[in-house]
């Protein structure tokens, strides 16, 4: 977030490319290692709960569709991989014609490259050397083949977050090769429009295979989290002009926010990104300050504009629509000291959370667990615990009868509707600074704080869908992204 007086640029457009080489990378972030108290966040790396899927995929008979060269260095996701890889090819030969003209044709070859590699695999350019692929994964029409960096950037990826992010990555390219199949890389697009239907592309046959219609592989719900956290890991940084810039991807809030149309919805959404593009959400840094601090407020004044930046939106909502509502105060505590009073919960109940209490009309947050979350993954994250508690606040106002897992995942949804508030309008002030979409509100969304959000969904939802408690990281990402893309009217929906 950003002080009021912080400019700030924000488009909403649409999100692909058109690039012979399409590339899947890591993004760039710094990180500090000093209190929140004293400076403001830079790292927005996920913090990583999940166990690794085991490659359990046994070899095919036939060595598979992958050529790993004649001295391949074995990795343990390559059986996995190869199985990946195969039934994605399956996936669209089953699908292609429910959605474009035409017959569907396999890539010319998928390549697995590492130093020393022979042979080297042919593009119409000539040779593609380990250089060229280090760091990504690319799909080219420069002779239809796929290329994976199988030195560092499968073998990083499988062992943060497991082989599943393997195969999403492996859907990913190949989703490119159906955009050459398709006509879509004859459009011109801009980068970022092509990577945002590729992602639509993984997320739908990630549910593919987590509906259990694969005969290859199996999905959990941790598989799906680690596609998730997949696509989180090759956004682009806070602030990246993913539009002027050729290699855009675009931010986690839309990276995921595509995989999850295409899971939800199938490829037939994800084909119609071109004439119906998904509606994205572009900040720009504007000052050397905003760069400076990734776009965040030092902690001390994050607690005090908070609780006002929710007041202004909610209070005036409220009333207009004639509830009564009294804006709850927040009350800070640390594990291990006396409980506050809270509707009679324990002090455990209370801690690693912000908590609304109804007979006191206060938010109580543990303070050590907010400030580790701010510490880590940036200001919004320190503000995504307290808005959802303050949502909770809003439920009781409006009498809303949600229990459980249904109460919180509104409450992120309102969260969202609530995000769109604070959404710089372009519009200035007479001291030429940019004013909110609430001209009201004092505080501005900046580049990062929505996939803060998107990594605080990650770190704080359910491990399984079976859970029930807080929602997966799946859910709640999606219940936020309703919210942000829909406002109120999307959320009253669920009451």
């Amino acid at each position: 977030m950003a002080a009021a007086l912080v400019v700030a640029g924000v488009v909403v457009s649409s999100c692909g490319t058109a690039d012979q080489g399409v590339v899947a990378r890591r993004s760039d972030s710094a990180s500090v290692d000093t209190g929140p108290q004293e400076t403001v966040p830079t790292n927005t790396d996920p913090s990583n709960p999940l166990e690794p899927t085991k490659d359990t995929t046994p070899p095919p008979a036939d060595g598979g569709i992958i050529d790993f060269g004649d001295a391949k260095p074995p990795q343990p996701y390559d059986n996995y991989l190869n199985a990946a890889f195969a039934d994605v090819t399956q996936f669209w030969t089953d699908n292609f014609s429910t959605v474009y003209e035409g017959s569907f044709e396999p890539v010319s070859g998928i390549y697995a490259l590492y130093p020393g590699r022979t042979p080297e695999p042919e593009s119409c350019a000539g040779p593609v050397p380990y250089e060229e692929v280090q760091g990504n994964a690319f799909y080219t029409t420069c002779g239809d083949i796929i290329v994976y960096d199988d030195a560092e950037l499968l073998p990083g990826l499988v062992e943060k977050l497991g082989a599943a992010a393997v195969g999403v990555v492996a859907a990913h390219e190949y989703g490119h090769a159906i955009q050459a199949r398709s006509g879509v890389f004859d459009l011109d697009l801009p980068t970022v429009d092509t990577e945002q239907q590729a992602d639509c592309f993984a997320g739908a046959w990630a549910a593919h295979v987590a509906r259990g219609e694969s005969d290859l592989l199996t999905f959990d719900d941790n598989d799906v989290k680690g596609g998730i956290i997949a696509m989180i890991e090759v956004r682009d940084p806070p602030g990246f002009d993913v539009v002027a810039d050729p290699s855009g991807h675009g931010s986690a809030f839309d990276r995921v926010g595509a995989f999850q149309e295409g899971f939800l919805n199938g490829i037939e959404r994800c084909a119609g990104f071109i004439d119906s593009p998904y509606p994205r959400v572009d900040l720009a840094f504007s000052t050397q300050e905003e760069i400076d601090t990734a776009g965040n407020m030092p902690y001390a004044d994050i607690v005090l504009a908070l609780p006002k930046a929710l007041d202004t939106f909610w209070v005036p909502t409220l009333q207009a629509s004639g509830v009564t509502f009294t804006a709850p105060t927040l009350q800070a505590f640390t594990p291990g000291s006396a409980a506050p009073s809270c509707d009679g919960r324990a002090a455990d109940d209370l801690t690693n959370d912000a908590t609304y209490c109804v007979d006191t009309n206060t938010i109580v947050y543990d303070e050590v667990f907010v400030q580790d979350l701010y510490s880590r993954l940036g200001d919004l994250s320190f503000g995504y615990p307290i808005a959802g508690a303050y949502s909770d606040a809003v439920q009781v106002a409006l009498t809303s009868s949600l229990t459980g897992e249904e109460r919180v995942l509104l409450n992120d949804c309102l969260v969202g509707a609530w995000i769109v508030d604070i959404v710089p309008s372009g519009e200035f002030d007479a001291d030429g600074n940019q004013v909110a979409t609430n001209p009201a509100q004092e505080i501005l969304l900046s580049a990062g704080d929505l996939d803060e959000a998107v990594l605080t969904a990650v770190a704080l939802g359910d491990e399984a869908a079976s859970t029930n408690v807080v929602g997966t990281a799946f859910e709640k990402i999606d219940s936020f992204r309703s919210g942000v893309l829909g406002g109120m009217s999307a959320c009253q929906s669920r009451i």
